[in-house]
Order: structure tokens, then C-alpha cells, then sequence
């Protein structure tokens, strides 16, 4: 290589290193501070930043007491930032870094309790459907008395909701209002025109009310609607029963508790049935069931008092 050939292959090289140390990167900062509703710091804080364009890129802190955290080496892209702490709602923000300089980025966490209520307040249907919510809660744990008041103001709030008619109705059942639980029950067809169950209950409520050409017609619709459920053998075993016939509804009734074992107004049917038919065993058997599992039913009175006759 001659000399001249040299000095040329130098300053080409010496050019390209000094090309590469100017494009070197330049790593910037990002600095998060989090706060609740109430301008307080929130300590304890977990931030995730990932680098948008490198998915391998991820970065975690945690804010201290003063309820911020930095992030030094980040590159100058756009960073998804999650912000996150139990008991909070999660925030996430697309934010830039820039070059050689420290991004500041103020967050608020609202509780979670504080994002139902900020969601409620724009949407009354979103209450009316959490009142719901809680009285379906009470409804499981068969608290009808607790249930009554969110039902109650889910409805006002927003009568669309059908599930709240229909257990508005059921509750009522439950507690032996029959004429009170008729209302509510009738609003849910127009509501929800297929809905089997809200015919079913209508059958029962007007057979207590001793209206059976009602009773009859509902619980055909039901059956229209949604199939044989035990609701329609309870019925028909009231009506054999009513007719005098104790075996059919001996059948009706067990076919009942076949399907639904926890259908507790069948056991005492059943035990009026064995006490007609003097087989006084099992008439205290399925009445002291319906005791048992329905201990504030309407009937647990009468049921003590035949048990105790029978003694």
C-alpha cells in the first residue's frame, strides 16, 4: 500500500468514528409522582414503563413516601406507563422521553370505591344496576328484608332493569305479600316478554291468592316459554291435592324436589299429603324439612303445630 494510499485509509476511518460518536444515543429521565383525589402523595405505588418500540424494554419503581419515583436510562421514544396499587384504579399513559432531559408526569389514583361513585354519577342506570347488584347478594343469602330497600331504589332509579322487577316480586313472595308482589312481576313482560320464570312465579302468586283460572294460564305460559321446571309440578300437585287426589300430588311434589332439592314449600305439601294419607312418619319427616330449610316460612308455625299434635 502506498504512502499516499495510507493517509487516505486513515482519514476515511478517522471520518466514520467520528460520524458513529455523533449519532450516539442520549438517554433521558422520567419522573412520576402520584397523588389520591385529595392532592395526597400515595407511597408504595408500582410504575411500569415499556418502550414501545422494544417490547423487551421494561422498566419498574416504586414511588416512595413522597409519592414519587424516578427512572434514569430511558431511551428518547414513547414509553407505555402503568400505574398501579391494590385498592386503586389502574391509570396508563403513553408518554415521551426526551433527549438528555427529565420528563415530569403527575398521576391520580382514585379509589375504587371513588370510580363507582364518579361512574354513578354520570350514568343512573350504572347505580340502579349496582343496587341490583347488592340485593341479588342479600337474595342468596335469603336477607329478603335487606334486599328490599336496594331493590326498591334500583327500580326508581331506572325501572328498564327486569332482573329487579322479577326479584322485587320474589322477595315479595317470599315474605307472603302475594298483591304486592303482583305489580313488579307484571311490569317484566313488557320488559322481557320471554322470560319463563317471571310467568312461573305469576302462577304461584295468583294460586296463593286463590285465583286458579290466572294460575292456570301462567303456568301454561311458562311451560310455553321455557319447559317443565318444578314450579309446574309443585302446581299441579296443589292442584291434585286441592282436588283430593294425594297420590297424584304425592308424585307432583317429589318430582318437584327431583328437580329442585332445595324447594322447601314442596316438603310441607308433602307432609300435608302423608297426613291426609295417616302416614304420620313421613308426614313429620317432610314437615320438619320445611322447618329446616324455611325456618321464617309462612307455614312454620302451622307445621310445629301439626308435628307437636302428632306426638
Amino acid at each position: 500500500m502506498s504512502t499516499i494510499t495510507k493517509k487516505f485509509f486513515v482519514i476515511i476511518l478517522s471520518l466514520v468514528l467520528t460520524t458513529t460518536a455523533a449519532y450516539s444515543v442520549v438517554l433521558g429521565k422520567l419522573m412520576v409522582r402520584v397523588m389520591d383525589s385529595k392532592g395526597k402523595a400515595i407511597e408504595g405505588v408500582s410504575i411500569t414503563m415499556q418502550n414501545t418500540r422494544e417490547v423487551v424494554s421494561v422498566y419498574k419503581i416504586v414511588t416512595k413516601k413522597n409519592g414519587s419515583a424516578v427512572q434514569n436510562g430511558l431511551a428518547n421514544h414513547v414509553f407505555l406507563v402503568t400505574v398501579e396499587k391494590e385498592g386503586y384504579q389502574t391509570v396508563k399513559r403513553n408518554v415521551k422521553i426526551p433527549a438528555g432531559l427529565m420528563q415530569e408526569e403527575e398521576f391520580t389514583l382514585y379509589t375504587l370505591d371513588e370510580v363507582v361513585k364518579m361512574q354513578e354519577d354520570k350514568d343512573p342506570r350504572s347505580k340502579a344496576i349496582n343496587l341490583f347488584n347488592q340485593a341479588a347478594s342479600f337474595i342468596n343469602e335469603r336477607k329478603f328484608n335487606e334486599a328490599l330497600d336496594p331493590l326498591q331504589q334500583s327500580i326508581a332509579l331506572d325501572g328498564t332493569i327486569f332482573q329487579a322487577q322479577y326479584y322485587l316480586g320474589f322477595v315479595f313472595f317470599e315474605q307472603g305479600k302475594f298483591e304486592e308482589a303482583l305489580q313488579p312481576l307484571l311490569k317484566v313482560i313488557p320488559l322481557k316478554e320471554d322470560h319463563a320464570p317471571t310467568y312461573r312465579l305469576l302462577a304461584a302468586v295468583y294460586e296463593k291468592l286463590g285465583n286458579k283460572a290466572e294460575s292456570e294460564k301462567y303456568t301454561k305460559i311458562a311451560q310455553e316459554k321455557g319447559g317443565r321446571t318444578p314450579i309446574d309440578a309443585y302446581n299441579e300437585g296443589i292442584d291434585a291435592f286441592n282436588k283430593g287426589d294425594a297420590d297424584k300430588a304425592i308424585t307432583a311434589f317429589e318430582e318437584a324436589l327431583q328437580l329442585d332439592q332445595n324447594f322447601a314449600d314442596a316438603y310441607y305439601r308433602l307432609g300435608l299429603c302423608y297426613l291426609s294419607k295417616e302416614d304420620n312418619g313421613k308426614a313429620v319427616t317432610n314437615l320438619q324439612k320445611y322447618i329446616e330449610m324455611k325456618p321464617d316460612g309462612e307455614e312454620v308455625e302451622t307445621a310445629k303445630s301439626i308435628i307437636e299434635s302428632l306426638k
